[in-house]
């Protein structure tokens, strides 16, 4: 008998790839799971009024799936809580839907989930459809990002450090301590818990999550080895064109790393790299912090915004330099394996591999400490078309290997203690 996987997800998975990352994410987990033969993959859509209706692109992504195979249940849709404690009850006597109000709807939503009559519940990168079914008697792996409470407190360090109130910062700060109380409470009764970053694996194993483990991130292999012929014939060097990040501008990960960017890495770059142009992108769409603005009004400095092709950007430059983990937020990012699969040269920060230990300075990237340290890696590689290549090439090997969507699920459906194959074939073939 198949064994019955139902993945739940707020977002509609497609395969448009002009998207944010969790769009590419699900969808290649979902496609995935559904090319093992040997497992029954059901998928139910989650959210508020209206998140029902599918755009043109969610509508090609459900045909796509279903052609493969995966059983799409009818989505289940709650209204959000019109009416909240009071305010003195929920400062003194805090309870979980204080925090995360969907709890309210467990039953329903667990009901609506058993009409598959799963084996094992998987959600992806999702933190309310992971409390939304955090009761749900039935084997749940949760495959999750940055834990609840950690971006809240690098807020909110951020603002006091740029001018804000101490009696401010101390309230949030208390309230984020309750966040994360209830959130370890909600993660424990998770059977599975892989996390995408090494060291917030490592957090969930401190805070006693006995089953908290790392499992990789994933990308798309959209061009496959093309990259190289496309790279070759496009590469802008007059001047030396370097990718200084991608994403939302106004995120907590890149407000920390646009800030170090423009106030430490750029000045240091100018230094070693001489007389050599250069400029530095910046893609994204939202609005930056206003409080780094004015480390980002450089000369060097380009800030692209949204752009309709950023693999044609990315592929055109051939740096990709990323300064998120040097702050003290330190979390996982698929940019760095977007960068790999089109064979840019990344640099960034040595702590990234606290996040990804796959990268390895010297062999599939280069990490540095200091701003002059980073920035005389990219000097080096700007002058160094042969290492650049090699660095490409094996970041390239590393994503392929380790980062798509097929060693990805093997290792979740191990983990959670699924035999699988990929195909009939090599059922057969290991009979």
């Amino acid at each position: 008998m198949s064994r019955r996987i139902l993945i739940i997800n707020p977002l509609w998975p497609h395969p448009a790839h002009s998207v944010r990352a969790a769009n590419v994410v699900v969808y290649e987990l979902v496609a995935e799971f559904a090319k093992h033969k040997d497992l029954k993959i059901g998928f139910l859509k989650v959210g508020g009024p209206g998140s029902a209706t599918r755009t043109p692109a969610e509508d090609e992504g459900v045909k796509q799936l279903e052609l493969l195979g995966v059983d799409f249940l009818e989505p289940f849709i709650y209204s959000p809580d019109s009416i909240l404690r009071s305010r003195l009850g929920r400062w003194f006597f805090p309870v979980e839907a204080d925090f995360y109000p969907e709890a309210n709807h467990r039953a329903a939503a667990e009901k609506a989930a058993q009409t598959f009559g799963p084996d094992l519940i998987f959600i992806p990168w999702s933190e309310t459809t992971t409390c939304l079914f955090a009761d749900m008697k039935v084997k749940k792996f949760a495959y999750y990002g940055n834990p609840d409470a950690k971006a809240g407190r690098a807020r909110a360090d951020f603002i006091r450090e740029h001018g804000g109130g101490n009696i401010s910062y101390l309230r949030q700060r208390f309230q984020l301590g309750r966040l994360e109380r209830f959130h370890l409470s909600i993660m424990s009764r998770y059977d599975y818990l892989g996390d995408v970053a090494m060291n917030d694996a490592e957090y969930y194993q401190h805070h006693g999550h006995l089953k908290a483990f790392y499992v990789r991130n994933l990308w798309v292999d959209r061009f496959g080895t093309s990259w190289r012929s496309r790279r070759r014939d496009a590469e802008r060097n007059q001047p030396f064109v370097i990718v200084g990040n991608l994403g939302q501008l106004g995120a907590t990960a890149n407000t920390h790393g646009l800030e170090i960017l423009g106030r430490e890495i750029v000045p240091a770059l100018r230094h070693a790299m001489g007389d050599r142009k250069f400029e530095v992108h910046i893609f994204g769409g939202g609005t930056l912090n206003p409080a780094i603005v004015e480390h980002l009004q450089l000369p060097e400095i380009r800030i692209r915004g949204f752009v309709e092709d950023i693999d044609d950007e990315m592929i055109t430059s051939p740096v990709f330099l990323c300064m998120n983990n040097a702050s003290r937020y330190k979390v996982g990012h698929t940019r760095y394996l977007h960068a790999w699969s089109l064979g840019c040269c990344v640099v960034a920060h040595r702590d990234a591999a606290l996040s990804m230990p796959e990268m390895i300075s010297g062999k599939n990237c280069l990490l540095g400490n200091s701003p002059a340290e980073i920035a005389d890696m990219v000097s080096t590689v700007a002058n160094d078309a042969s290492l650049r290549g090699r660095l490409g090439e094996e970041g390239y090997a590393t994503f392929l290997d380790k980062f798509t969507a097929a060693p990805v699920v093997d290792d979740i459906l191990s983990r959670a203690g699924i035999p699988h194959f990929a195909n009939h074939e090599a059922a057969e073939c290991s009979l």
